[in-house]
Order: structure tokens, then C-alpha cells, then sequence
């Protein structure tokens, strides 16, 4: 076997010990990461920062106070990022209320998201950073 394909396999490992099937399916795939358009029904927020190991950015379209679409882009953990992945998910269709959106079934809150994706406690607050940017991206009125 080749270095190469070695280390393939080492990853794999890795990866299968360290999540859930769940978080390694968005971790892998990643649906709703990158950074959406600017335009009037666009909010943006962000919290965390590089140096600190976490930063997070959400991107929410809203029309009629509801979030029409959602997309992250983000630096962390696979954690980290699999929870954003998961979030731009679960935020289409959902009122677009900061102080409303950790009571909505579909969207929880970081001890809940730390439940359904398999977070471990000492991950929890990377996770605070992700509600933080989700919160900055949803109290703001206006565009990015």
C-alpha cells in the first residue's frame, strides 16, 4: 500500500471515530457552505475568529420575515462545521426572529444541535460561536 493511500485510510479512520455518521455526512459534503450573493433580502453576521480556532459567518435571504435561503462559511473544527452545514438546512422556512429561533423545533439551540449531531461538551462552545453568528445574521434588518 502506498503512503498515500495509507494516509487515506488513517483519515477515514479518523473521521469515522471522531463523528457521527450524520456530522461526517455534512462535514463532508458541506450543503450551504459559501457565501450567498448580497442583495436587499440578505443578512449576514459572523462571530469568532481565526485565531481563536472558530470563526463562523451566516448568510440568510429573508422575504416576509421568513429565511427563504441560508448558507455558511466557516473556519473550525469538523464539529464546527458540520453543524453549520446541518443549521443552513433547518433555517429555510423558519421566522427569522434572533430571539424566536432556538425555540423552533427545526432549529434548537447548541446544547440541542450538540445532541443531534453528536458534539462532544468540550466542543460546546464552539458551538456558542455558532449561535452567535446566527443570531448576528438574524437580528440585523438590513442587507450584508
Amino acid at each position: 500500500m502506498s503512503k498515500a493511500a495509507s494516509a487515506d485510510c488513517q483519515v477515514d479512520t479518523l473521521l469515522e471515530r471522531s463523528l457521527t455518521a450524520s456530522a461526517r455526512r455534512y462535514f463532508q459534503d458541506l450543503p450551504g457552505g459559501g457565501a450567498m450573493p448580497p442583495g436587499p433580502d440578505v443578512r449576514c453576521g459572523e462571530a469568532g475568529t481565526v485565531a481563536v480556532g472558530t470563526q463562523v459567518r451566516f448568510h440568510v435571504a429573508v422575504n416576509a420575515g421568513v429565511v427563504t435561503a441560508a448558507r455558511f462559511q466557516a473556519y473550525g473544527c469538523p464539529h464546527t462545521l458540520a453543524v453549520c452545514a446541518w443549521l443552513t438546512e433547518r433555517l429555510v422556512g423558519q421566522a427569522a426572529l434572533a430571539d424566536d429561533f432556538a425555540r423552533q423545533p427545526l432549529v434548537g439551540g447548541p446544547h440541542a444541535w450538540a445532541r443531534e449531531m453528536g458534539v462532544p461538551p468540550e466542543k460546546l462552545g464552539r458551538l456558542l460561536l455558532v449561535e452567535d453568528a446566527l443570531n448576528a445574521a438574524l437580528s440585523q434588518g438590513g442587507t450584508e
